[in-house]
């Protein structure tokens, strides 16, 4: 068997297919290129210069074949101006909030790991498998999970993933944070990252003569809140050390002033 033969059969191996036209002409170019000694060389040369732009456009041809092929087998979820639950394969839920979209490839889903593209607000509850992790594209950044319960918002300017349950890994621009139950991670407009913790996460703080204005100011930045307090008590001293959750510690370091939360949410709190 001669090169070309050996060349055209590796081809065929490929299952890099051209039709029937051109496997033809290729042959007959190919038959007149090996005759006779004296013009072997450079007719190979010539033969060469045909065969190989045509094995690239077949090439081209069956992975352009191959990437239409793949991006056809997408399962794509999304919502309109509703909320919808959504059951994945692995047993996973995902809650998607109003003009959210999430993108799978079944093929690769579950096998090695669980990757997913996401769009929007969701909350997720992910089914617990340590053999193959959730992996979560943002679009921006990217979570990873093993089994947990989380809100993420991609749709705000300010991106957040907020921890339930569990234990969350969050890249972005190469920086790793781990957030565990309790604690949100946020990316605010201007790009920059802050980590916060629930209300009802307990934390121990130790104060050593700070006003309580500098008091206010520390559980504001720990628990992402506002607390309004009367002004006159922002140069007050506060000593000792303490633990709770926010609410718990509060009412510690504002007992010396009589002064209590008389409207609160997650965000504001008012003392008086």
């Amino acid at each position: 068997m001669n090169q070309f033969e050996k060349d055209w059969n590796e081809v065929k191996k490929a299952d890099r297919r051209i039709d029937n036209e051109t496997d033809r002409r290729l042959w007959h170019n190919i038959e007149r290129a090996t005759q006779g000694r004296a013009r072997r060389g450079q007719n190979i040369y010539w033969a060469a210069a045909v065969l190989i732009p045509l094995l690239g456009l077949a090439f081209f041809y069956q992975t352009t074949l191959s990437y239409r092929r793949n991006k056809a087998d997408m399962l794509v979820l999304k919502t309109g101006n509703e909320t919808k639950t959504y059951r994945l394969a692995d047993g996973s839920t995902v809650t998607m909030q109003p003009y959210s979209k999430l993108v799978m490839d079944p093929n690769r889903f579950g096998k090695n790991e669980r990757p997913v593209e996401f769009e929007g607000k969701a909350f997720f509850s992910i089914a617990k498998d340590k053999a193959r992790p959730f992996r979560i594209d943002a679009h921006g950044f990217k979570v990873q999970v093993l089994g947990t319960q989380f809100l993420l918002d991609q749709q705000s300017a300010d991106k957040s993933v907020v921890l339930k349950e569990g234990k969350v890994k969050i890249e972005q621009k190469g920086k790793i944070t781990y957030l565990l139950q309790g604690e949100t991670w946020v990316n605010d407009i201007s790009g920059m990252e802050h980590h916060y913790y629930s209300p009802s996460k307990v934390k121990t703080f130790a104060f050593d003569g700070q006003d309580y204005e500098e008091v206010i100011r520390l559980l504001e930045e720990t628990y992402h809140v506002q607390i309004q307090y009367p002004d006159q008590y922002r140069k007050q001293k506060i000593q000792g050390s303490f633990t709770g959750n926010l609410k718990e510690v509060i009412a510690i370091v504002s007992y010396p002033f009589n002064l209590k939360a008389v409207n609160s949410n997650d965000q504001h709190i008012i003392l008086k």
